[in-house]
């Protein structure tokens, strides 16, 4: 799970499905996958293009960011570094950067 090296292209299906998280032991917060995007490329050909990912939850409690281990119907167990970015209307949104 955590040597995988993932793609920008891995995850632009998925835009728009839920990844969930398993929270403070037994909790399962689901993630919505807003947007997954190219980012800046500085790494002059070497390596994966860099990318960025979205995710909004409509859990109210910010989670602090760390490595989870999340869940996708379709992609199975994925270990990710989340950073909570923004709080709106509908919860907390969550930010990851591959680089």
């Amino acid at each position: 799970m955590l040597d995988v090296k993932y793609a920008l292209e891995d995850f632009e299906p998925h835009v728009g499905t839920d990844f969930k998280v398993i929270h403070d032991g037994d909790a399962v917060i689901l993630l919505t996958l807003l947007e997954a995007h190219a980012l800046k490329d500085y790494r002059n050909g070497d390596g994966r293009p860099p990318f960025g990912l979205l995710l909004q939850s409509v859990f109210q409690e910010v989670i602090p960011q760390q490595l989870f281990s999340l869940h996708h119907d379709a992609m199975g167990d994925l270990g990710i570094f989340l950073v909570p970015t923004a709080r709106n209307e509908t919860g907390i949104q969550y930010y990851a950067t591959f680089n």
